[in-house]
């Protein structure tokens, strides 16, 4: 794992019910986001957008989440990385650029 940790928000800027959504790659590539979840005050996870209910259970893809001073940050090199074929087919020579853009 790198060392590229990306802020991404505050922990209480992600829901105890519900997830906060990342977006990934160029606007026009369409890749599933990064979802977060919150299980209690300062625990994070972090998985690639999925229709199951239940993430954590699914086969999801998972990311590395860092906890610090009540920030979250995600790997950006992970985020980058296609998360399948299809995906890498998808991103061509333009790989997954991460779009991060938070107020």
């Amino acid at each position: 794992m790198s060392e590229q940790w990306k802020l991404i928000c505050k922990v209480k800027d992600v829901p105890l019910s519900g997830a906060r959504l990342v977006p990934r790659g160029l606007a026009w590539q369409e890749l599933p986001g990064v979802a977060l979840f919150r299980t209690d005050e300062e625990s994070v996870f972090a998985v690639l957008e999925t229709v199951d209910v239940e993430p954590r259970a699914s086969g999801a893809r998972k990311y590395s989440v860092k906890v610090e001073d009540c920030k979250v940050y995600l790997d950006l090199e992970e985020l980058s990385e296609p998360a399948s074929r299809a995906e890498a087919a998808l991103a061509g020579s333009f790989g997954v650029a991460t779009r991060l853009a938070f107020g």
